[in-house]
């Protein structure tokens, strides 16, 4: 079990954001390409339907995947077909569209945080989505899909991976889109921003209780950067959500 670290009240956050719904929208490319190689390599139709996709790692997608057809499933072999298809089915980056804010939040965190991925998908997804939406490159680094199968194991690989690459941060914030956001960084005593541009409906996301709710990085950003101030996220800072 990961202790709670301690930590000085003026140390830079180490905002951890996820992707899809967060950061960007691909139109549903992911879950067609998914489809896309379940057909390829099992023959199966539709595979993804009825299976939590949201807030899901791809490993997780592949177990329900499984679990629907009461078989086995060749997780290399669809991988490699996914990532193959995901290139096709994002073509020239035009269905991408980034959500409101991205830009200028990253720009605002420059020198005020650490900023990594924390995100369902297995990372060469990831980076291929990413820079379909003109984000190629801005994080550094991440815990993704193939670090565990159970998303709320993520928080504690991202800040053992900070820990190995020197990182020195105060608090630990995700950013995302959907009630498994919020899971996942209570389960790793981290805090939560929950941003309603995706999978997660406002009523879903308040339920789940998150630090910060904001409609999106535009509209909240003030919220958001004022959340994200080392002092209010010290031990005794803020703990309700707001919006």
């Amino acid at each position: 079990m990961e202790r709670r670290r301690r930590y000085a009240p003026t140390m830079k956050p180490l905002v951890l954001f996820d992707i899809d719904g967060t950061l960007l929208r691909t139109g549903g490319a992911g879950r067609q390409a998914m489809d896309d190689a379940f057909l390829a390599v099992h023959g199966w139709t539709r595979a993804t339907e009825g299976v939590p996709i949201g807030g899901s790692t791809d490993g997780a997608i592949c177990a329900g995947v499984a679990r629907k057809h009461a078989a086995e499933v060749d997780v290399p072999a669809v991988r490699e077909r996914y990532l193959e298809r995901l290139v096709e089915r994002l073509g020239d980056g035009a269905r991408v569209e980034v959500c409101p804010g991205v830009f200028e939040l990253i720009a605002a965190l420059e020198g005020r945080a650490h900023i990594a991925l924390l995100t369902g998908n297995w990372s060469a997804g990831a980076a291929l989505k990413l820079g379909a939406a003109g984000l190629g490159g801005v994080f550094p680094w991440g815990a993704y899909a193939e670090d565990a199968v159970d998303r709320n194991a993520l928080l504690p690989i991202a800040r053992e991976r900070a820990r190995g690459l020197g990182v020195q941060y105060g608090a630990a914030v995700i950013i995302g889109d959907t009630p498994a956001d919020v899971a996942c960084a209570r389960a790793g005593h981290g805090k939560v921003i929950a941003v309603e541009t995706g999978f997660g409906s406002a009523e879903e996301l308040a339920k789940s209780a998150p630090d910060l709710q904001v409609p999106d990085l535009a509209r909240g950003l003030g919220w958001v950067l004022a959340f994200l101030t080392p002092t209010d996220l010290s031990p005794t800072g803020p703990d309700q959500p707001l919006r």
